[in-house]
């Protein structure tokens, strides 16, 4: 499906870049052809200015029998009858029109291109004193030579641009078309997820109320059903907000409730929280804080992403391990390391942590909890924000990872 729609995409966009490149190349053409009869034209208003009027007002008409062979000159009463003409002028004119006649008597200067013995020429009228119109022409021939040596260049670079629109279309397609494909992935791999992730805890809590209604049961044997029950919900509902959040980041900006947060307050609290399990693995866990930082950001969202990068580690380190909780401020941001002890990682995992639904052979290998979406989320949060989680180098048997977050 995708590859017939690339081929017609590349041909129609191949054919409108064609069309605008050959618009292109006419319109440079005919900028091309009226700047040269604009610069003939000055040329030609310059030397009726300065070589004929100008000596007019000086010496009258008499001078200029002979003195513009070159412009073929000619000099014409109201009634458009030749009062003086230059020897080579003589049947050289098409007929007189009437409407430039009047214009140049009414002040306007008047030009007009003719072909005349095979050769073109741009003939000027203007007016001399009120009484009279002169009439002169000039070659256009080795101005109109240049416009079909440009005309030609643009005739020859036509198989190019066609080679080049054909590749920038093909390009431009493979582009967009990857995008698509890449959505339409996406959206594969998301249901397929959503359908496999869902089954499970519904499964649990559909057996769980099956075998509980198969016979009548003391109170605390249905209170332990409920609150199996309840930890499903949990972990269905938990899921959902992580689906939520990371479909919402193919497609608009997360939405924020800022506020004031102390960020070294918010993770003495979370650390708090994970002494229990900390203890009971006997994991050594240092922590680095420097003095009080506040950032303006959604506390509930920076909360889940250092909660989740705190319960990686955790979760990831064995027993009698560590874990170094680093906090610093550089540069305007607040960075949080968090370096833990771990299972060798093979370089592959590495490569795909911040993929949605990925779980390297570590995460297998331990059973662990999870379903591939708190990093690629927890990044999403933090960029969101302006901020970042980046890998840090990974040496044997050590993972580290940095949270960034502008001040």
């Amino acid at each position: 499906m995708i590859n017939p729609a690339k081929r017609r995409l590349t041909r129609i966009f191949a054919a409108v870049t064609l069309l605008f490149s050959v618009l292109i190349l006419g319109l440079s053409y005919f900028v091309v052809h009226y700047s040269t009869i604009r610069e003939m034209k000055r040329h030609m208003n310059e030397d009726i200015d300065k070589e004929f009027l100008h000596k007019f007002y000086n010496s009258g008409l008499e001078p200029f029998k002979d003195a513009w062979n070159e412009r073929r000159f000619q000099i014409l009463n109201r009634q458009g009858e030749v009062v003086i003409s230059t020897s080579n002028s003589a049947e050289f004119y098409p007929t007189l029109n009437p409407e430039h006649l009047q214009k140049a008597f009414n002040g306007k200067r008047v030009f007009e291109e003719h072909n005349v013995l095979n050769e073109p020429y741009l003939i000027s009228y203007f007016s001399i004193d009120g009484k009279y119109i002169g009439r002169a022409a000039s070659s256009l021939a080795e101005a109109k030579k240049y416009e079909s040596i440009f005309l030609k260049l643009i005739l020859g670079t036509l198989p190019g641009v066609l080679l080049i629109s054909f590749f920038i279309s093909r390009y431009l397609v493979n582009q967009a078309m990857q995008q698509i494909s890449d959505f339409f992935t996406f959206q594969e791999t998301f249901s397929s997820n959503v359908t496999h992730e869902l089954r499970s805890p519904l499964a649990s809590l559909k057996g769980n109320l099956e075998v509980t209604l198969r016979k009548e049961r003391g109170t605390d044997e249905y209170k332990d059903t409920l609150a199996l029950g309840l930890k499903e919900v949990d972990r269905i509902i938990n899921l959902l907000n992580n689906l939520n959040l990371l479909a919402s980041s193919q497609s608009k900006p997360l939405e924020l409730f800022t506020d004031a947060v102390d960020v070294r307050a918010l993770i003495d609290e979370l650390i708090r929280t994970y002494k229990p399990v900390l203890q009971s693995k006997k994991i050594h866990l240092n922590v680095i804080r420097n003095e009080k930082a506040t950032c303006i950001c959604d506390e509930g969202l920076i909360r889940r992403t250092i909660e989740n990068l705190i319960d990686n580690a955790v979760k990831y380190t064995p027993e009698g391990g560590s874990i170094q909780l680093d906090m610093t401020s550089k540069s305007g941001n607040v960075l949080l390391t968090i370096t833990n002890t771990c299972m060798v990682m093979n370089k592959d995992d590495l490569g795909h942590i911040f993929d949605p639904f990925y779980r390297g052979k570590n995460a297998l290998s331990h059973n662990a909890e999870g379903k591939g979406l708190g990093l690629y989320i927890s990044r999403y949060i933090m960029r969101s924000h302006g901020g970042d989680i980046t890998l840090n180098n990974t040496d044997g048997n050590v993972f580290s990872i940095t949270l960034s977050l502008p001040l």
